[in-house]
């Protein structure tokens, strides 16, 4: 019954499929940090090493392609406006974040991602077509078979899929659309959805020569699980779990994120340690400061003024002030809501997750802090600096254990550095680091190479030939990106680590 429905598609173009693993498809962007559908999020995926990015294609009135997942953009965007009844210029004027796909594929080829386009409405996949002409990796596909089989009678030379609901028998759907990769939207499927994927699945699949895309998951130990099934591709909402740096990968290198993985979140937020952590950085950097009450909290500016809502001292204000501000919408509407983190609640959570923390003082007291971190026994899960050298001498006086950051250039040399506070950990800038790691090296020191600089993929080659046993940067995707393209030169390659 099956084999007598439409022949499958046989597509011109493979399915991408980077150095033999799932590709990382994400799900309407890295829409877990961002906007879902707009370039911004479309950025951050490529950033947190996406390899595709999956669209949800409509047409304006006026027949342009433009991405947005539901029929009208109220919902994400506000403006309650028809796509299909409304022009893009309107659509434009009214709800700029929506993206066409010419502006999509122009991103895209910038940063040599792929697309993964779920067709939404009638007339969407042949529209599409002409654009994708010369775009190498991409793939169409729809939950409704009669669109699949629209493009697919549209001459589409790339990969088209049916996506699969649960209880649906994938290839029942495969052959009453003639799609030639099943793409299994199982996520709510319980607890382990990848249990689903069966042995007997696969080999059905197999036999008829069907490519297979999973559902978009965010659950690490699911997406540990589907990372080993044959599989096209992956389509996650945060990518960093798939691509971000795997336990074993680069041991060497201690990877200390500045203030959270900032460029994408709010610094010093509970949103940007967690992506810091997920991208596999062993330590986060953060700074903090004294309550008027006493409490201490996580921020980097004396005032709330830059990174908040409101204004005003921190010094000035308690606890119950600072937590009523917003601390995430200066950044982006979509980090609206977060909050001001104390530093027990920031330690909290890099305990859970079993990393490790570098805390800079700015203005809090020498005594609460280091009693703070004694209660919940992380003394030798952090390490500390401050731009006041009185605060690290009595620092080193109150806490001979505790482990201690400084730099040369702050003391007459690096001798005089042991004399006074005794450091185990040397931070040196770029331009300093072939003359002052070596002074580090042989005094038992650990260096630690600080960039806050430009985003420019020769330094971080540099950096990466350098390979420091620490560094403290905002980048540590740029980084990691730079290991991963010495190793693959060497013939290594992610999916080898454990």
């Amino acid at each position: 019954m099956i084999d007598a429905m439409i022949p499958r598609h046989q597509p011109m173009i493979p399915f991408p499929k980077p150095h033999g693993r799932p590709a990382c498809i994400a799900h309407r962007g890295a829409q877990a940090h961002a906007t879902q559908n707009t370039l911004r999020a479309y950025e951050i995926a490529a950033d947190l090493g996406a390899d595709m990015w999956e669209i949800d294609l409509r047409l304006t009135a006026d027949g342009v392609p433009v991405s947005c997942h539901d029929a009208s953009t109220a919902e994400v965007f506000g403006p309650a406006l028809q796509i299909s009844e409304t022009p893009f210029a309107d659509l434009r004027a009214a709800v700029p974040l929506v993206p066409s796909l010419a502006e999509i594929l122009t991103l895209a080829k910038a940063r040599d991602c792929g697309l993964y386009i779920e067709l939404k409405a009638p007339g969407a996949g042949p529209a599409a077509l002409p654009l994708l002409q010369g775009f190498g990796a991409a793939a169409l596909g729809s939950f409704d078979s009669a669109l699949v089989r629209e493009v697919i009678e549209a001459g589409c030379d790339w990969p088209v899929s049916v996506l699969v609901r649960i209880g649906e028998d994938p290839l029942a759907r495969a052959a009453e659309s003639g799609a030639d990769t099943v793409h299994l939207c199982w996520e709510r499927a319980g607890e382990r959805p990848q249990d689903l994927v069966t042995p007997e699945l696969l080999a059905r699949l197999g036999a008829r020569d069907l490519g297979l895309v999973l559902w978009h998951e965010e659950r690490p130990s699911v997406l540990a699980d589907l990372e080993k099934l044959p599989a096209l591709g992956i389509c996650t909402d945060q990518p960093e779990l798939m691509r971000g740096r795997r336990p074993g990968e680069f041991p060497e290198v201690q990877f200390v994120c500045h203030r959270g993985m900032n460029h994408i979140a709010p610094e010093n937020t509970h949103a940007a340690a967690l992506l810091a952590y997920d991208m596999g950085c062993d330590w986060l950097e953060l700074d903090v400061h004294e309550t008027t009450d006493g409490e201490i909290v996580v921020h980097h500016d004396q005032t709330v003024d830059r990174c908040s809502d409101g204004t005003g001292a921190i010094a000035g204000m308690t606890l119950a002030e600072l937590k009523a501000l917003d601390i995430g919408s200066w950044k982006d509407p979509h980090f609206s809501g977060q909050r001001i983190q104390t530093l027990r609640e920031a330690i909290t959570l890099c305990q859970s997750l079993g990393k490790r923390m570098y805390i800079e003082n700015k203005f809090a007291s020498v005594e609460k802090v280091w009693a703070l971190v004694c209660e919940m026994g992380f003394q030798r899960d952090c390490f500390f600096w401050c731009w006041n050298m009185d605060w690290m001498k009595a620092l080193r006086a109150l806490a001979p254990e505790a482990l201690i950051k400084s730099n040369i250039s702050r003391h007459a040399s690096v001798d005089q550095m042991i004399e006074e506070i005794a450091p185990q950990i040397c931070e040196i800038m770029l331009q300093d680091w072939d003359r002052e790691a070596p002074l580090c090296r042989a005094r038992g020191i650990i260096p630690m190479l600080q960039y806050f600089g430009a985003p420019d993929p020769a330094v971080f080659d540099r950096i990466a030939a350098l390979r420091p046993e620490m560094i403290n940067l905002d980048r540590a995707d740029l980084l990691l990106e730079a290991l991963r393209r010495q190793g693959q030169a060497e013939g290594h390659f992610p999916s080898e680590v454990a």
